[in-house]
């Protein structure tokens, strides 16, 4: 908590109702009535003030939020009363510094809703376009189509709205390399701070994971695949995108600051149904059951209670990474990073030098051109080569036990 205290955290809030469910999505998401929906907002707000009340208790000084990303689900999908009532709780712990992030989609998004955003001093926008494809919006089960993205994007940036990512994906089912080439050309020209670019990946559980199973899904190749992939970097370098992590590009100084967080190892809260956390080594996750979640956080949190809510909130997911997991993590989750994992930051966090644990592994990559290494920043990096086939890479920093005793 001493660390908290000293350099803040970041705080992720999870919005899991949606409109309709996309085919190929596999988060914690469902469709809700309005009562619903007022019943969660009311039971998210008292988990916050329990966080609150427990994060402050270890001295006088007021826990800092240095980001915040508000996540979903389709958080755009509450009503502005709703949303102005989470935001006026958290913003009691933020600044003009904080990153404040709101995942939003073109299908819900409503003049008032861009006034909220505004007015709470939300600072940047991810929007969820997958494609500019009609087809092939249609195909994924989105709600929107490319022009109801356009007026969306325009009122954003009407409204002074500088900072907006926009989630485009390749493996479309259907898609050409053509379609998603047309894609990128009409997403750069929009000119957003960032982009960021995932390839579809079915998962178990989804609607395309059965289409899959019963051989009715027509998606790319790996080889198509990959080509889409290089074509993404290729084309947005000459737009002005840094690609800063594996699927993420910006603008200069536009990177997302929240997640990375996530990738070199920062502490963040997550709050909401199911949502997970990582505080000094310690990793935990909500429940997931919406009744159970509804039930913990239903009357406002008193003096005293906020420990127990929290705890009967988390209790079947408590973890304290070991030594070991934490190295894993930090290795593999960094290199994911364009700039990678630097060796006095290891040393500095795990007592050990990088190369007394993981001097082998590196220098196999190293010799295979799959690694590279600037010596006078003593930081490792994947490869051009590296990061077409990071899975394969980073598969090789999970440790025996004993490796590095």
């Amino acid at each position: 908590m001493k660390t908290i205290k000293k350099n803040g955290i970041s705080l992720y809030i999870h919005i899991p109702f949606c409109v309709k469910k996309c085919l190929y999505c596999d988060f914690l998401s469902f469709s809700a009535d309005e009562k619903g929906k007022h019943e969660y907002v009311n039971a998210l707000l008292n988990e916050l003030a329990a966080w609150e009340e427990i994060l402050n208790n270890s001295g006088t000084q007021k826990i800092y939020f240095k980001t915040v990303f508000i996540g979903g689900g389709t958080p755009s999908c509450l009503s502005t009363w709703a949303l102005s009532k989470i935001v006026q709780a958290v913003n009691k712990h933020t600044d003009e510094h904080t990153e404040f992030t709101i995942e939003a989609n073109p299908g819900t998004i409503t003049d008032s809703h861009i006034s909220v955003f505004k007015e709470a001093g939300i600072n940047r926008i991810s929007l969820g376009l997958q494609s500019a494809q009609d087809n092939e919006l249609k195909k994924l089960g989105r709600i929107h189509t490319f022009k109801d993205f356009c007026n969306s994007y325009e009122k954003l940036q009407k409204a002074g709205f500088k900072n907006i990512n926009i989630d485009i994906m390749a493996g479309i089912p259907g898609q050409t390399p053509g379609s998603y080439k047309d894609t990128l050309y009409k997403v750069t020209r929009l000119n957003p701070a960032h982009i960021s670019a995932y390839s579809l990946i079915v998962e178990p559980g989804t609607v395309f994971y059965k289409m899959q199973e019963q051989g009715r899904l027509d998606i790319a190749d790996e080889d198509t695949d990959r080509a889409m992939y290089a074509l993404t970097k290729e084309l947005l370098e000459v737009y002005g995108y840094n690609r800063y992590e594996i699927s993420n590009y910006s603008k200069k100084g536009m990177e997302c600051k929240h997640n990375i967080i996530y990738w070199t190892g920062g502490n963040y809260l997550g709050t909401g149904l199911g949502a997970s956390s990582y505080i000094d080594g310690i990793r935990f996750m909500g429940i997931g059951s919406f009744c159970q979640y509804i039930n913990i956080f239903k009357e406002a949190a008193k003096p005293g209670m906020a420990k127990c809510q929290v705890q009967n909130n988390i209790k079947s997911s408590y973890e304290k990474l070991s030594l070991k997991n934490q190295m894993e993590e930090f290795m593999f989750l960094g290199l994911r990073m364009c700039k990678g994992v630097s060796k006095n930051e290891f040393k500095k966090r795990f007592g050990i030098s990088m190369d007394k644990v993981y001097g082998d592994i590196i220098k196999k990559f190293l010799q295979n051109k799959l690694l590279e290494e600037n010596t006078e920043n003593g930081r490792v990096y994947l490869s051009g080569r590296g990061i077409d086939i990071s899975n394969y890479v980073l598969s090789d920093f999970i440790l025996d036990n004993g490796s590095y005793k």
